[in-house]
């Protein structure tokens, strides 16, 4: 996952005042919902979910209802 991304995961939860929630668990359950491609070199690359704008999505339907 881009450093970007995990920044606006833990920006979130700060300025929601969330704190019982561990950005590496969020992190990861992130990821699982997402689609990964292999590169030539062999790392790997999210092709879905990608961007702040659904990243800020995904946050807002997971942590505020």
């Amino acid at each position: 996952m881009k450093d970007e991304l995990k920044e606006e995961i833990r920006s979130f939860l700060k300025v929601n005042n969330i704190d019982n929630l561990n950005v590496a668990d969020l992190i990861d359950e992130y990821e699982s919902e997402q689609i990964f491609t292999e590169l030539k070199d062999g790392s790997f690359e999210m092709v879905t979910g990608n961007t702040i704008e659904e990243l800020v999505l995904w946050l807002h339907e997971k942590l505020i209802k």
